[in-house]
């Protein structure tokens, strides 16, 4: 690592490999600042926007949203901020996480919006997963998309910023082609074009590596949970991280040129047909084959039978 960072005389934090960049505290977080609001402007995630939802799991991910949107509606006048955590049931670390969640929108002074998977689908993610034989991150991920749009339509949310960084994007990305599903393709956020039922989502650190997310969090003392969730280690999300940082290390710049992929792609999806109806059991949006398809938490409800 070179001993001064590449714009002043300071010692280096970070290097980061893909642009060569030799980087000090300050001006990693004035980088990191600076992409977050050009996301944002490419996003549009401030044009007529006057009630923003953060999803906050208490992750370095979403605190780390969190904290840098709330900074750049400081100057921006008419616009509300509220934080919105799913608490999916998950003994061991999810109550540790939903006390992150509560202090650091508590320093915000940012209303925090708590919904539980056991009020919403009469179950915790602990007790589904001994009911279903699906995977206990399907489960989740089904859940918690379905429960954080519904919290965000729930409190008039006009957009509904997420946590997802670069590596969260391209896995993504690699998953949906390596399937061939144009469906999930199609919905994949950032959203430009409203989808009929589902609160547009934003993803203002979807260029930034996860390590640098990390990093940017300790820099700015955020507090973040720490513990990893003892279902990941079964997730199939797994194997595409594992390609993709061995892709990455051998090619930096890898997950840039899945996301570039993926805003160029788009587009052509959607002139191919893909049609989002209703759901008839929770009024979702649901992309469909025919009219009367039950989205896929409803589906999975009704297969555990716990609502």
């Amino acid at each position: 690592m070179s001993f001064v960072c590449d714009r002043c005389k300071k010692r280096p934090q970070i290097f980061i490999r893909y642009s060569g960049q030799h980087l000090c505290a300050d001006h990693f977080l004035d980088l990191i600042r600076r992409r977050v609001r050009k996301e944002a402007r490419s996003q549009r995630l401030l044009d007529s926007r006057k009630r923003i939802a953060v999803a906050l799991s208490g992750g370095k991910d979403s605190i780390l949203t969190l904290k840098l949107v709330s900074e750049m509606l400081r100057s921006c006048r008419g616009r509300e901020l509220v934080a919105i955590t799913i608490d999916e049931g998950i003994s061991g670390y999810r109550p540790s996480s939903v006390e992150i969640s509560r202090k650091i929108t508590g320093e915000l002074g940012i209303p925090l919006e708590l919904r539980s998977f056991r009020d919403l689908y009469g179950a915790d993610l602990d007790r589904m997963v001994e009911l279903s034989e699906l995977g206990p991150c399907t489960i989740c991920g089904i859940l918690r998309r379905h429960a954080l749009n519904r919290a965000a339509r729930l409190v008039d949310a006009d957009v509904l910023v997420t946590g997802h960084n670069l590596d969260d994007m391209a896995q993504t990305v690699l998953m949906n082609v390596m399937s061939a599903d144009m469906h999930r393709l199609a919905r994949m956020g950032p959203h430009q074009e409203r989808i009929p039922g589902l609160v547009p989502r934003s993803m203002v650190l979807r260029t930034t590596p996860e390590t640098e997310t990390y990093l940017a969090a300790l820099l700015l003392g955020l507090p973040v949970h720490e513990p990893e969730c003892p279902y990941s280690e079964v997730a199939h999300r797994r194997v595409f991280q594992n390609i993709l940082l061995e892709a990455e290390r051998e090619t930096p710049g890898t997950r840039h040129s899945l996301l570039r992929f993926h805003e160029q792609i788009t587009p052509l999806i959607h002139r191919a047909n893909v049609v989002f109806g209703k759901c008839p059991t929770c009024s979702e949006s649901v992309a469909e084959n025919g009219s009367g398809v039950p989205c896929k938490a409803c589906q999975l409800l009704q297969d555990m039978g716990v609502k």
